[in-house]
């Protein structure tokens, strides 16, 4: 059964553990200031799912990572580390996290993916990739329990149980991509910020690759592996992320109608409205009306 850490008011986040070393942790997190910050790693397994926001985490000896679409963010560790991370202001981030820590006999060890397997004195591992639909869907399901009381933490139980199996067996069939593949520079790092600049400072007129890469002063391939591997999409993946993330950020807190908007963004008004329910499940009509 599961022991509540914290009781908030509803809707709130969900923050249960399970006996003995399991740990449940469900919300929305809205940043008013981007800064980068640092969270200890439990000697264990970390499973973070995020459903929607923006940010940029790393671990040592990885190279940072950007999140912006759907993702299962999994730490394996041993010792005294951490991931420093920066969320994107002003942009909600909906998440679940699951901790598996370590009994120190790692009886459930054969359980983990070889990629997260962990070893004392070693930097802690880390893998990023897109989250399948079904475990977003059990994640959602944690989140609107609809049950009160000693049901909903059952319910709740078996639930975070689920998602850990099925976010277990996803990364051990899933291919590990070596992120260190391409050897990035400081500069090279920085000539890739101001790529995305670029695309950010004309949503409606993005450049086309090879235009861009000369615009940022480096070379095609570099942008376009480059670009994968720090902000963790595709330059035109990422753009159309950020597009209907800012779309939404406005449609939410603007007096704006949606063909403005979409124009604003870079979409068709016909365009646009498949593309944001496509993403977030509602209209974007459906903002406008609140």
């Amino acid at each position: 059964m599961p022991i509540p850490l914290e009781q908030h008011p509803q809707p709130g986040p969900e923050r249960l553990k399970f006996a003995p070393h399991i740990m449940l942790h469900s919300g929305t997190w809205l940043e008013q200031q981007s800064q980068w910050e640092e969270d200890p790693l439990i000697d264990g397994i970390k499973l973070a799912l995020v459903h929607s926001g923006q940010m940029q985490c790393r671990v040592a000896g990885q190279a940072m990572r950007h999140i912006a679409e759907p993702s299962l963010c999994a730490f394996g560790n041993l010792g005294d580390n951490g991931v420093i991370h920066r969320f994107q202001r002003d942009i909600p981030l909906r998440y679940t996290i699951l901790q598996l820590e370590s009994d120190g006999q790692d009886q459930h060890a054969e359980m983990f993916p070889a990629a997260l397997k962990y070893r004392a004195g070693q930097p802690p591992k880390m893998l990023i990739g897109p989250a399948p639909k079904r475990l977003l869907a059990l994640s959602a399901q944690i989140a609107t329990c609809p049950l009160h009381g000693a049901t909903r933490d059952l319910y709740l139980a078996g639930k975070a149980m689920e998602l850990i199996a099925m976010s277990l067996h996803h990364l051990s069939d899933a291919p590990v991509q070596d992120i260190t593949e391409l050897r990035l520079s400081h500069a090279d790092i920085e000539r890739l910020h101001a790529a995305r600049d670029l695309l950010i400072a004309d949503l409606p007129n993005p450049p086309g690759l090879d235009s861009l890469a000369a615009q940022a002063g480096i070379n095609t391939r570099k942008l376009t592996q480059g670009f994968r591997q720090v902000f963790g999409a595709s330059v035109y993946a990422w753009l159309q992320e950020y597009r209907l993330q800012q779309a939404h950020r406005m449609l939410s807190a603007e007096e704006a109608n949606v063909s403005t908007i979409a124009y604003r963004v870079g979409y068709s008004p016909a365009h646009f409205s498949i593309a944001f329910r496509r993403r977030f499940g509602v209209s974007p009509s459906t903002l406008v009306a609140r």
